[in-house]
């Protein structure tokens, strides 16, 4: 198997930490769970905010651009529905530096944000724009005082490689949604797993459904963001039981 070639971060601190691998013939040895967590904590604390949580081969404003949309897919999925005297409460699960959390937000939710990388929830915490509440913790791990009428969680799932840690993720945010409620997962939509790179492994959308299903949801289907260059979307799903 040819060795994948890394295209790395110019400080010269973090010179050494690998970025994304070209494409090889054969699926690389997947990370485990320290080296994924010691990789994203450094690359939050070491790249611009687009990339720490975007394409790191993305210019960016081909990140900004994907990243506007996917907040857009979000609102639809989740529905437009806001108020200031009962918002709702919403999850984003491995928020990274805040994006998506700042834009609900500004939209008027009331906002908890989660990320396993303690740089990404310290830098979240300085650029608050409306009282999100950030912590550290991985997915599986989780456990919020009450429900949340919404839970999402973006460009996460796919790179979480051991897949006894991605059924005990999704289920645990399943298990958050209060009936009513929306869970929306982003990854591809296949037919078969694929292990990208190192860091990066796609499940396919059957597993998602039986999975989710089984927790009590109904299947409300896949809204594909549709930017440039992006084959991912959500899964959809609503708490029926």
């Amino acid at each position: 198997m040819q060795a994948p070639t890394w295209r790395t971060v110019s400080s010269a601190r973090y010179r050494s930490i690998p970025m994304e691998p070209t494409v090889v013939d054969e699926p690389p040895v997947e990370w485990d769970s320290e080296t994924a967590l010691r990789y994203w904590d450094n690359r939050h604390a070491a790249v611009d905010e687009w990339r720490s949580g975007g394409n790191i081969t993305f210019d960016r404003g081909t990140n900004a651009i994907v990243y506007a949309i996917r907040l857009a897919r979000i609102t639809e999925a989740m529905g437009s529905v806001t108020s200031e005297s009962a918002p709702l409460r919403v999850l984003d699960a491995g928020c990274g530096r805040g994006y998506f959390a700042r834009g609900m937000s500004s939209f008027g939710h009331d906002v908890d944000a989660i990320d396993a990388s303690p740089n990404a929830i310290e830098h979240c915490r300085t650029v608050s724009v409306a009282g999100e509440r950030y912590a550290v913790s991985t997915l599986s791990q989780w456990q919020p005082s009450c429900l949340y009428d919404v839970v999402f969680s973006i460009d996460v799932l796919f790179h979480i490689l051991d897949d006894d840690e991605w059924r005990a993720s999704v289920v645990n945010l399943a298990s958050m949604v209060r009936l009513g409620g929306r869970l929306l997962l982003a990854d591809h939509s296949a037919e078969e797993d694929k292990v990208w790179n190192p860091s990066q492994k796609t499940r396919a959308r059957a597993r998602y459904v039986d999975l989710v299903v089984g927790q009590g949801f109904a299947d409300l289907g896949f809204h594909a963001n549709g930017g440039p260059r992006d084959p991912i979307g959500l899964h959809a799903f609503g708490r029926v039981a």
